[in-house]
């Protein structure tokens, strides 16, 4: 089953990457994912790469193979196994090219509330149909810090009116600027665009809320 979207979200995932996009005919969210268990639901570098050795980035408009079923997964209900074949590159967009074909996903909350995290039971509570979603936000800042022998980035920022703080920060370009920084907080920008992805849950039974992407 193949489908093409266009790649909205590249970030870390336990020295892999998670990535996500629309796809073109449906406008509905899909986070290809391996069969590799040991990488947890990512995807490696070498699968990122085209045939022409180039890596795949953000506004790729791809054609990728897939399992004809969805993973199930009530947690992020957008996976899909993809087969074992190079994705192919058609084309190319931006941010304005993507705001003209869908724009923004619509809701009044970060996935269900105002918290950084949700517990298992009380995400129990809600219909649980999306863990990706890209937005316009407000008044950016990016947090650096140190906590159990690493280095961790977090972003505060705001959207429609509501503050939001600590969620954890998987742009590696993001991270990377702010890499040699020491520990603290820093102001990026005062509006721009975000893809945000709803974690699978840990060891402690929580679901994070993660900016996979800033697009400044």
């Amino acid at each position: 089953m193949k489908k093409i979207i266009v790649i909205l979200a590249k970030s870390a995932k336990y020295g892999n990457y998670c990535v996500a996009g629309i796809e073109l005919a449906t406008n509905k969210w899909i986070r290809p994912i391996s069969h590799d268990e040991k990488i947890s639901d990512a995807v490696t570098a070498a699968e990122l790469t085209y045939v022409d050795k180039t890596e795949i980035q953000i506004f790729d408009v791809v054609e990728i193979d897939f399992e004809d079923t969805p993973v199930e997964n009530e947690i992020q209900p957008e996976n899909f196994f993809f087969k074992d074949k190079k994705w192919q590159k058609l084309g190319r967009w931006n941010l304005a090219d993507f705001e003209n074909f869908c724009g923004y996903d619509k809701t009044d909350f970060i996935f269900y509330d105002t918290s950084r995290r949700l517990e298992l039971s009380t995400l129990d509570k809600f219909e649980k149909n999306k863990s990706l979603l890209i937005l316009p936000i407000e008044n950016i800042l990016v947090g650096k810090e140190f906590s159990n022998d690493e280095i961790k980035f977090y972003a505060n920022f705001s959207y429609g009116g509501i503050d939001y703080k600590n969620f954890s920060v998987g742009d590696i370009s993001l991270r990377q600027k702010f890499s040699e920084e020491p520990c603290g907080e820093f102001f990026v920008t005062e509006k721009a665009a975000a893809t945000f992805s709803l974690t699978n849950p840990y060891k402690d039974n929580r679901c994070y809320k993660m900016l996979a992407n800033l697009f400044l």
